[in-house]
């Protein structure tokens, strides 16, 4: 049995069908599949992915592959095809080594949170170079781990593995990849998981619905849902587990979607930056006018200002949003349509992704990945050490609970898989 439809429950759903293991069912609390990757429409049906939106790194990357396997059209992100706008319509500074700088003291302080050692190298700096360093960390880490650096640390920021290459968007959708993997796939929706007992020989699964009795389970909803206790395990998970729980965090990244009349904005250039007066705040703006022909700005927000804007009312954030364009761009149009994001307020999901606290470590992810009594396993890309945060981390964390399935059922099974 798999908790979970989203990209690492699927993955692990397929895994087991290819293995052999074809009595597989999914429970999702959702009434859809795809978890944290949710493709929405916008205007008169122009798909945008209100989660996820990239796979990082094309080379060798999984998810690259099933979107070549099935005809699935991606465009490439150019990350320099950017303009940076100032609140007080001046020009970014250029002075050589600014960010150079910052990491060099960073890596001398490895346990030191960001935030401070942002503090200290800015003592030395003008006005205009420290708002603008703040501007990047915001934009560059921030919104990259989804938490504040105040709560980052060069070493939670300096661990897992990354693919080559570019990165690359889905102009009609991440949603394409996910309908793939859930072909043939016994899901069961609106089954929120309750309670996993594993005290017995077997697993008992409680939910609003109904009570299943399975060999075994896979786990994979995101880290905000165990840390929130929403899933009662009897009996209690391990120390080791609880503790991996415990010490990573749920990070907030949300998005803003506006979609236009008209363009108004430069058109062929990919993402607008915002050094606003109040740092962290509509600073990211990806535009997707390149890769789907509508205008249509996402504008991102991260840590704590992403969780705060999710208290105000649709109205209050597309007039905040609005208001850095206009800082921007002069007086511009009421947008037709608009989509918002809460995804600390979500109960299905308690935040974005992960990310390794100041003080914690990246082992934390390994330690969530190993089973529990070869009856209770973990997927879901806060369990993958090399790639967390990533949809191909949460895929890979899927396979590789499968074969410990397998592995667990018949260990011949799993040297082969």
């Amino acid at each position: 049995m798999v908790v979970g439809a989203g990209i690492s429950g699927l993955a692990t759903a397929t895994a087991l069908r290819d293995l052999g293991l074809h009595d597989v069912v999914v429970l999702e609390a959702r009434d859809r599949i795809g978890g944290r990757i949710w493709t929405r429409r916008i205007g008169d049906g122009v798909p945008v992915d209100l989660g996820a939106s990239w796979i990082h790194g094309v080379e060798g990357n999984p998810i690259t592959r099933i979107a070549a396997e099935n005809g699935i059209e991606l465009s490439a992100t150019d990350y320099g095809n950017a303009s940076v706008h100032f609140h007080d319509r001046e020009e970014a500074p250029t002075r050589p080594g600014l960010l150079r700088g910052f990491w060099a003291l960073a890596r001398r302080r490895p346990n030191a949170p960001l935030g401070d050692v942002y503090e200290r190298y800015a003592a030395s700096l003008s006005e205009r170079d420290k708002h603008f360093l703040a501007y990047v960390l915001n934009t560059a880490v921030e919104h990259e781990f989804a938490a504040d650096i105040a709560d980052l640390s060069f070493r939670s920021v300096n661990g897992g593995e990354e693919f080559g290459g570019s990165d690359a968007v889905f102009p009609a959708g991440y949603h394409q990849v996910v309908d793939r993997l859930a072909e043939g796939v016994d899901i069961r929706l609106e089954h929120a998981v309750t309670q996993i007992d594993y005290a017995g020989p077997g697993v008992v699964v409680h939910t609003g619905a109904a009570t299943l009795q399975a060999d075994a389970v896979v786990v994979t909803v995101p880290l905000g849902v165990l840390k929130a206790d929403s899933v009662v395990f009897r009996p209690d998970l391990p120390r080791r587990t609880r503790r991996a729980i415990d010490e990573l965090g749920m990070g907030v990244l949300n998005k803003t979607c506006l979609l236009f009349e008209d363009v108004f904005w430069e058109k062929d250039v990919e993402l607008i930056g915002y050094a606003g007066e109040k740092t962290g705040q509509w600073a990211e703006t990806l535009n997707l006018y390149p890769y789907t022909g509508q205008p249509i700005l996402m504008m991102f927000n991260a840590g704590s200002f992403g969780a705060r804007i999710e208290e105000m009312p649709d109205a209050e954030i597309v007039a905040q949003a609005l208001a850095a364009l206009e800082v921007m761009y002069g007086r511009v149009p009421r947008p037709k349509h608009s989509r918002i994001t809460r995804w600390r307020s979500d109960p299905w999901s308690y935040g974005s992704y992960s990310y390794v606290p100041v003080g914690a470590s990246f082992r934390r992810h390994g330690d969530l990945a190993r089973p529990v009594d070869d009856r209770v396993f973990f997927a879901g890309e806060a369990t993958h050490q090399d790639y967390p945060a990533t949809v191909h981390g949460a895929f890979l964390s899927g396979v590789r609970a499968a074969r410990q399935v397998a592995m667990a059922a018949d260990p011949q099974m799993g040297r082969l898989a």
